[in-house]
């Protein structure tokens, strides 16, 4: 085995090893297979639970009444503000996704979050036994591509690399954060890959360079549930080329 077979070998297991990190994730008990409803809510009282007279009925995937409890409980919005009282008068104030660590609030497989975006809260709900998280079979990769793995510069903004023989920049969704958040669409969008776009997340850059690995494109929770809210690819990372690279859509067709 030559060096260079050896070192794409090497690459390959990378992947593989990522890819498999990816679906662990992705199947968690929290993660984006067990949503299973999100409700904006405007400021007053909301009922939640399974009964008919609760504003927010908690329903499984067919639309009936599902085995969760009838009357959970309440929440009083006011602004950005949410407030939480259970069926046993215990009450609290929730932390919004915003704050970075979101009061979690559970009852057996169920549990819920407020989200806040632009100023608006929305109940965001899982159930660890969604049929989302308990159906899934995985998703289908583009073969891996190393010459997709592109170093680029960093200017403190936005990631710059040369392709094809043009030149981009990538914006990520903020240029603070570790790893980096990327949403990209490519020719590949609403064809051979999801149609809104992919996420790529990527480490800090490291003195002014950063490595854009396109093997490991992935679809964002809005290809695997309909109660996710997600980016659009700003105007600049809307790349001209195809990456048949990283993940196919969901479900397979």
């Amino acid at each position: 085995m030559t060096a260079n077979s050896s070192t794409i070998d090497s690459l390959r297991d990378s992947q593989r090893e990522w890819h498999r990190q990816r679906l662990a994730t992705l199947q968690a008990a929290d993660g984006w297979l067990t949503l299973i409803g999100l409700v904006w809510l405007d400021n007053g009282t909301h009922t939640v639970g399974t009964d008919p007279t609760c504003t927010i009925r908690l329903k499984d995937e067919q639309g009936e009444p599902s085995s969760h409890p009838a009357h959970w409980g309440r929440l009083e919005i006011d602004g950005t503000t949410a407030h939480w009282i259970d069926h046993e008068a215990r009450q609290s104030v929730l932390q919004t996704d915003r704050s970075g660590a979101p009061t979690l609030i559970r009852h057996g497989p169920l549990s819920f979050l407020v989200i806040e975006r632009d100023g608006a809260l929305a109940l965001r709900v899982r159930d660890e036994h969604a049929l989302t998280r308990t159906t899934f079979r995985g998703i289908d990769l583009f073969p891996f591509d190393p010459n997709l793995q592109i170093t680029a510069l960093w200017d403190g903004a936005t990631a710059q690399f040369s392709h094809q023989g043009g030149e981009y920049h990538l914006r990520p969704q903020n240029p603070a954060a570790n790893p980096l958040h990327f949403v990209i669409a490519d020719a590949t969008s609403g064809k051979e890959s999801y149609g809104g776009g992919r996420f790529l997340h990527i480490p800090a850059p490291q003195d002014g360079v950063l490595q854009l690995d396109f093997n490991r494109l992935i679809n964002p929770p809005c290809a695997f549930t309909p109660f996710a809210v997600c980016p659009m690819p700003p105007a600049e990372n809307r790349l001209p080329f195809a990456i048949l690279a990283g993940e196919k859509p969901y479900p397979h067709t």
